[in-house]
């Protein structure tokens, strides 16, 4: 099957080139296998990078910035190198990821020479903020019990009776009544499953990781973990290695509630800018990078 995949990759590769007339340099994974989270159902998400003529950069409407297929179990979608330089400037996360992504498909040795020299010097703050409001996003919009009025959130449902909803209101911090037989009131839809639930964690515990060493965080979840289990609560950790478990066995759609629960979960909204705001990825090393990418691409 893997070897199905691959060759499919391969095939749709060799047709983007032809069909766009691209040179594509690089091909990684940025999904499940790349955080060796998959299970034996799980899609390939592939990003690749690609370069132009050099004329196109120069030409009214033939720059492609990006591109994006889908064909049956691959996802693949690129970056134009020229693209990919500015958002590594910008210490944009999936760029990063990317970069440091460990399941490659098709390399180039000035993209490793890149990671080399720049994967670490991207702004700490930045990263730190992506993960936060990720992991924040998905755990108030998928895991909590949240109450609906006529369509709206108004807070999140902390208890309940056969005939109430104790709701916690979103400008309060204590607890009401309010009646489940109104109509006004609707329990909005949950998405509790094993693989939701590890969606957040990662993002919790890389947050934690970025803001305590500057550090980029290992893509691959089981080993990051195995890495750096003491820097968190041990039935986190343990917790957070049963739902790997799970989902490598493909039960990823599993409904199991809130595994962690919002205090587990909590990190700070502000965190000091004189400590966190600092390096910055080289503009003049990625423009090298981009340089040498497109003149090799054309030879």
């Amino acid at each position: 099957m893997i070897g199905d995949t691959l060759a499919r990759l391969r095939n749709t590769l060799t047709m983007i080139a032809r069909q766009q007339d691209l040179t594509i340099i690089a091909a990684r994974d940025i999904g499940s296998h790349a955080w060796e989270l998959a299970g034996p159902a799980s899609d390939y998400d592939v990003r690749v990078l690609f370069a132009q003529e050099p004329l196109a950069y120069a030409t009214l409407g033939e720059y492609c910035p990006s591109i994006n297929e889908t064909r049956e179990t691959i996802e693949l979608t690129g970056w134009n190198v020229t693209r990919f330089g500015e958002l590594l400037t910008e210490s944009n996360p999936t760029a990063l990821e990317f970069l440091h992504s460990p399941v490659r498909y098709r390399e180039h040795d000035a993209l490793a020479a890149l990671e080399a020299a720049v994967g670490d010097d991207f702004v700490p703050i930045d990263l730190y903020h992506h993960y936060r409001s990720l992991a924040e996003n998905n755990y108030q919009t998928a895991i909590q019990r949240r109450l609906l009025e006529r369509g709206e959130p108004i807070g999140v449902i902390e208890d309940e009776t056969p005939e109430m909803y104790i709701v916690r209101p979103n400008d309060a911090e204590t607890t009401k009544r309010l009646p489940k037989a109104d109509d006004r009131y609707t329990e909005a839809a949950t998405d509790r499953t094993v693989k939701r639930n590890l969606y957040v964690i990662r993002a919790v515990l890389y947050a934690r990781y970025i803001r305590e060493t500057h550090a980029f965080p290992e893509l691959s979840f089981p080993a990051f973990l195995d890495a750096n289990a003491e820097r968190f609560a041990t039935s986190l950790v343990s917790q957070t290695r049963t739902l790997i478990e799970r989902k490598q066995r493909g039960e990823g759609n599993a409904v199991v509630g809130d595994v962690f629960g919002e205090d587990a979960l909590a990190l700070p909204q502000q965190i000091d800018s004189a400590t966190h705001n600092v390096r910055g990825i080289d503009r003049d090393r990625v423009n090298a990078f981009i340089r040498t990418t497109v003149t090799e691409a054309m030879q």
